[in-house]
């Protein structure tokens, strides 16, 4: 089992989303800021008890143009 919290406001915050997320180990979530960063908790029941780890990124890096033949 997963529970999956996304949030923008520091380690553990779920102001973007927060849900089971069962047995899946895929989720796609909209409404991501375009700057700044996310903060994404993500929870795995084990043994009987649930255990975490989280993760940082930061919104809005973009990648910089380049030239492939003049």
């Amino acid at each position: 089992q997963y529970w999956l919290y996304v949030g923008s406001t520091g380690v553990g915050s779920y102001n973007i989303y927060q849900a089971s997320q069962g047995t899946s180990t895929s989720k796609t979530v909209s409404g991501l800021p375009s700057s700044g960063t996310i903060y994404v908790r993500l929870w795995s029941y084990i043994s009987g008890s649930w255990q975490w780890n989280d993760y940082t990124y930061k919104a809005g890096g973009g990648t910089k143009a380049v030239m492939t033949s003049p």
